[in-house]
């Protein structure tokens, strides 16, 4: 690992996405960000321990899924009338209304996509360490870029928070305590989204091929 970081740089070319000025060695060192030289728009931008923040907040959101999906997000009550909705409930509804197209993408955006990213941003991550899964870890980056502009929780939450004012005139609305962990999933999905630097990982799986193919 020690040999893995004293290696010289990978003499990559990146194309500034502002002003399409090419540059050669575009990856900024740790704890520090590349400027484009011509129109000082920032390129990349390397976060210390990157890898270890993204695997710790990606569990979290793995650990906060599970009673999101579970436990009910709100409580609508008429005179005796209740029914406590969950994350699958909807789906379900719009499944039995005949909706089928609409179910399955709400159910692609607000659960499966989010549950992909987590799984990915961890198998990325953890297996950016061992050698033996590089081809892996490429496959699965190339997957996560596909799947991480479906996973629409904040959506999801606007529309949970448009159902909560519109309804409370009609009835009564509680809160429970599910809407408190998908709230919290939102926010942990976010910060492993800033915290993952995919440039590092392709840098990694660089530096290690270089190395085998300098041993052979």
């Amino acid at each position: 690992m020690e040999q893995l970081r004293n290696d010289k740089p990978i003499p990559w070319q990146r194309a500034c996405h502002e002003c399409d000025l090419l540059l050669t060695g575009g990856l900024a060192p740790t704890g520090q960000k590349l400027i484009c030289p011509r129109c000082g728009c920032t390129l990349h931008r390397s976060a210390n321990h990157s890898v270890y923040y993204t695997i710790a907040l990606s569990m979290t959101g793995l650990l906060l899924f599970i009673p999101s999906a579970s436990l009910p997000l709100l409580k609508f009550s008429l005179f005796s009338f209740g029914a406590e909705n969950t994350l699958m409930n909807g789906v379900h509804s719009l499944f039995k209304a005949g909706y089928i197209w609409l179910a399955s993408l709400v159910l692609f955006c607000s659960v499966l996509a989010p549950l992909g990213k987590f799984l990915l941003l961890l198998f990325i991550c953890c297996g950016s360490v061992w050698g033996v899964l590089d081809r892996w870890v490429s496959i699965a980056v190339r997957w996560y870029q596909h799947i991480k502009e479906w996973g629409m929780l904040d959506v999801y939450m606007l529309g949970i928070l448009v159902a909560l004012i519109k309804l409370r005139d009609l009835g009564k609305m509680d809160v429970e305590p599910g809407l408190y962990c998908f709230g919290a999933m939102m926010l942990v999905a976010n910060l492993s989204s800033l915290s993952f630097d995919q440039n590092a990982i392709w840098h990694r799986l660089a530096r290690r091929r270089a190395l085998r193919e300098a041993r052979a």
